[in-house]
């Protein structure tokens, strides 16, 4: 699966843009995240590898603008493995190894954020790829 930031700009919102992606293609989306208004907005989706690259056209088309893939990334030198991160993760990205060390698995990250606002040493931010 290929994660995929859609950014909606205000002249779109009055298109059902993303209904009409779907059904042209034919691809079943996971929406992982959303945050719409009237004057635009964000969506993280994931599309299946085999379809990614028909559907990310599909929606450049439309005059989406895409980000293929946004992340956490841990500066494992300022991480003081406090946990404050922990419990925040509505995903499970985040985990406590048995010696209590914290583990990201980076890979089932949506990039919610709220592990970075959570951490008292600014050790975690959000990347874009």
């Amino acid at each position: 699966m290929v994660k995929v930031l859609l950014r909606f700009h205000g002249g779109l919102m009055n298109e059902p843009i993303t209904s009409t992606v779907i059904l042209e293609k034919g691809v079943k989306l996971n929406i992982l995240k959303a945050s719409i208004h009237e004057k635009g907005g964000e969506m993280l989706v994931e599309i299946p590898d085999v379809f990614a690259e028909n559907v990310i056209e599909a929606f450049k088309s439309k005059g989406v603008e895409i980000v293929i893939k946004r992340t956490i990334s841990v500066d494992l030198d300022r991480c003081i493995h406090c946990g404050e991160c922990l419990s925040l993760c509505p995903v499970d990205v985040i985990k406590m190894s048995g010696d209590y060390s914290i583990i990201f698995d980076e890979d089932k990250c949506v990039a919610c954020g709220l592990c970075v606002d959570a951490c008292p040493m600014r050790a975690i931010s959000l990347v874009v790829f």
